[in-house]
């Protein structure tokens, strides 16, 4: 593996603009599709086994094992958690939501008709996602710093509060806008994030403006809108109307669970294209060439796959299942003797749900988006170095998203 040159003072930096064009050097990641099948099968077993326990445990193997196949001119990324941090995250984060709701029950119960009611929205509506907001920003940091490239860690600056002020100032302004502001929500908090990015001494910056998604955005919210409008109006059509209300509610679902699933993708894609090209760590920059259409084949193929899934196990459950139950009358001894091949049935039902979520959906999503991006400048990765005091021991994140996806 390669280990990043620490330069003296003195020495020529690739950061500054006179490197020379020679130096000048582009790769795109890339994503190499181990073996992972042996490994989705025993981590979910063991999580059912343990009722969710392993699961800390099996999502840091899974992290480590997409780390380490992303790939930048020939190294492979790090990933250095433990599921025992997870964990410990986890036990925090109850013993903070826990005492929320908690609070929330006692006042609706004891608050009074008016008060309690109105105290247990302010925790309910408010403080909680607060605190989620909070949460979240600190669980990336978390998988920072527990990333590495080259021996050299990544790390996040900021506080969670401060990113949770911005967060709700934004919030604002989108909702006075009706949700015609959400591009520049969007760019102010992935800006912010970006900004309090560090590759070791290399720190980030954000570029990208929001107006090239306005065009995207505003598809997707007036088509939303007309949805809206379809569904408020059928309401009102008179039940001698019958085949103009059911046109209209037709026209409404297939707008709903057709178009818009489409225009969100084509949003999601064209801002993580932008957004990729406005991050960048000195004088190295990114692009990606990441596309609509390869996105939604992959979630095409991945909702065929669940159909499928669950079109065999109904009929496995009918045959196995349904018929014996029913040939025998609902008999109490059969059923208890049916008990080990239900339970069996549904352990290999989970087990095929995470593979086909795992091999159909998330691995080919992760490769087509590592793919996608070109690194510029790698010649300026020499000059990076680590930064001291970054190996604090710290604890696995309360709330996480898991994968970023495009979609």
């Amino acid at each position: 593996m390669h280990v990043p040159t620490i330069q003296r003072a003195a020495d020529p930096s690739p950061w500054g603009q006179g490197a020379s064009a020679s130096q000048e050097r582009s790769d795109s990641l890339d994503a190499v599709t181990a073996p992972l099948a042996g490994q989705v099968i025993a981590g979910t077993l063991l999580t059912v086994i343990t009722l969710g326990i392993y699961r800390f445990w099996y999502k840091t193997a899974l992290r480590r094992y997409y780390w380490r196949n992303t790939r930048l001119a020939g190294d492979g990324f790090e990933y250095t958690g433990t599921g025992r941090e997870l964990f410990v995250g986890f036990l925090i984060a109850l013993a903070i939501v826990v005492p929320i709701y908690l609070a929330g029950t006692l006042v609706s119960l004891f608050g009074g008709q008016v008060l309690g009611p109105t105290l247990a929205g302010i925790l309910g509506v408010l403080i909680m996602p607060a605190v989620v907001q909070i949460l979240s920003y600190r669980a990336r940091r978390y998988r920072l710093t527990r990333t590495r490239y080259r021996g050299v860690q990544f790390h996040q600056s900021g506080s969670g509060t401060a990113y949770l002020l911005r967060t709700l100032w934004w919030l604002v302004l989108t909702m006075v806008t009706l949700g015609i502001a959400f591009p520049f929500f969007r760019r102010a908090l992935e800006r912010y994030k970006i900004e309090n990015t560090w590759f070791g001494s290399a720190q980030g910056s954000f570029e990208s403006e929001a107006r090239p998604l306005l065009g995207a955005w505003m598809a997707f919210w007036v088509v939303g809108l007309v949805v809206v409008v379809i569904l408020s109006q059928t309401a009102r059509i008179e039940t001698g109307d019958v085949m103009g209300g059911l046109f209209f509610l037709l026209l409404a679902l297939f707008l709903a669970f057709a178009v818009l699933p489409v225009l969100w993708l084509r949003y999601r894609v064209q801002e993580f294209r932008i957004f990729t090209a406005g991050t960048c760590f000195g004088v190295i920059t990114f692009a990606s060439t990441l596309t609509t259409g390869a996105v939604a084949w992959i979630w095409i193929r991945y909702y065929l796959a669940l159909f499928g899934l669950l079109l065999a196990f109904g009929g496995l459950m009918a045959v196995t299942g349904g018929l014996p139950i029913l040939a025998a009358g609902a008999n109490p001894l059969v059923l208890l003797g049916l008990a080990p091949v239900l339970l069996i049935a549904a352990a290999g039902f989970l087990v095929a749900l995470a593979l086909v979520t795992e091999l159909v959906f998330r691995r080919p999503l992760w490769a087509l988006r590592v793919r996608s991006v070109t690194v510029n400048r790698l010649d300026a990765l020499d000059a990076v170095v680590q930064r001291a005091g970054l190996n604090a021991t710290g604890i696995g994140e309360a709330f996480d998203t898991g994968f970023d996806v495009a979609g």
